[in-house]
């Protein structure tokens, strides 16, 4: 059933006066206060290059400690404004709910009623809407000179005047509602997070559904690309348990940890193999079109496997999953240069001067140069297969 929500309204797609938004309690986002002084509103920059190396050294180690690499998990799919081709495309801004707190803030008045759930869901909902119309009317009247790379790179570019603003080509870009904790808001609603109950899972799936309906109601009423996000949370993750904890306390399989769960994602401590990871997480793919990540941990390099890693890869692409991978920790020791798959001590020399390198959120990168939620949650996962 598709809900409809009254408070979705059509853009002001130039307005006279810009609009402000109140601060929610129920969202986050990202702050680039280097281009728009109103800390409000924020822009996420697209990069029109990518950079790709190819390195040999004589250890066969290239350190990459100013370097990140890895894939975003943003999509960029339909375009209701043009060429629906996400070349020259991108994600002009996202915010992320924070579904722990919304559940939290309903039991405390109302137990766990799901009904009053949904409500004060939509409100949150209401909140993150309305910031990214504001946000979209932000940026939509920067002109060429205030964002150069926009103007010489993004989609239709060439039909522009410098004394244009850029709103008729951005309008071709993507506004995305996110969501961080399901997981955890399950817990705090039913008991039991959707690895542990077919209740919750049904339950998870309606309320990302939600989400989803909105969005594609958005899109119809403004005219503007938005869609819904299984926000990465890099920061987030830590940010937001952190508005949780003050307001609700510490409360045991909710807000114990460093960090909020990964958008839909099972908790990462949860003991569960492969398979049934993918079964319970690749539904909500699907509902995110503004992209999604999947990952099944494994204790060591997989390679002697390579039979069992075609398998589990070829399970991943048929259930669903639109962005999946395996992801296992590599060390290397800084004394020796031995390097594989091994913690806390080089089983060569013994040093404890071990690097490690793993995809925490999608980048390949060292764990020390995240976060406390972040480095918690990497501390915190258990594998999937072997």
């Amino acid at each position: 059933m598709t809900v409809v929500l009254s408070y979705l309204r059509p853009s002001q797609r130039k307005p006279s006066k810009l609009r402000y938004v109140r601060k929610s309690k129920w969202i986050s986002h990202r702050l680039y206060r280097k281009f728009f002084p109103c800390e409000s509103f924020s822009a996420v920059a697209l990069s029109p290059q990518t950079n790709v190396y190819d390195v040999e050294t004589a250890t066969g180690h290239f350190s990459a400690s100013l370097i990140q690499s890895g894939n975003c998990r943003t999509a960029i799919r339909s375009n209701v404004n043009g060429d629906k081709n996400p070349d020259a495309r991108g994600n002009l801004a996202f915010n992320t709910i924070n579904l722990p707190y919304i559940a939290l803030e309903t039991v405390e008045k109302y137990g766990q009623d799901i009904d009053k759930f949904f409500e004060n869901l939509d409100g949150a909902i209401e909140d993150a809407y309305n910031e990214l119309l504001s946000r979209y009317d932000v940026i939509s009247n920067l002109k060429p000179r205030d964002v150069p790379f926009v103007g010489q790179w993004y989609q239709n570019h060439k039909a522009l005047r410098n004394s244009e603003t850029i709103e008729p080509i951005v309008k071709n870009g993507t506004l995305s509602m996110g969501f961080i904790g399901l997981a955890e808001c399950l817990i705090a609603l039913t008991g039991k997070h959707h690895g542990e109950s077919e209740e919750s899972q049904k339950l998870g799936l309606k309320i990302i559904e939600r989400i989803r309906n909105t969005t594609d109601q958005a899109t119809k009423l403004t005219g503007l690309n938005f869609s819904t996000f299984a926000s990465p949370c890099e920061s987030a993750c830590y940010t937001l348990l952190k508005a949780v904890v003050k307001r609700f306390g510490v409360i045991p399989r909710i807000s114990d940890k460093q960090y909020l769960t990964n958008s839909f994602h099972l908790p990462v401590s949860f003991e569960c193999d492969a398979k049934t990871k993918v079964d319970v997480e690749a539904p909500y793919h699907l509902l995110c079109n503004a992209g999604a990540i999947f990952y099944v941990e494994v204790g060591s390099s997989p390679e002697p496997n390579t039979e069992g890693v075609l398998k589990l890869l070829q399970y991943i692409a048929k259930s669903g999953v639109v962005y999946g991978g395996i992801n296992w920790t590599h060390s290397f020791c800084k004394v020796c240069h031995h390097q594989g798959s091994f913690e806390g001590e080089c089983p060569v020399c013994g040093s404890k001067k071990i690097k490690e390198t793993k995809i925490i959120t999608g980048y390949l990168s060292e764990k020390e140069r995240f976060n406390e939620g972040k480095v918690a949650e990497s501390d915190d996962r258990i594998s999937h297969a072997g």
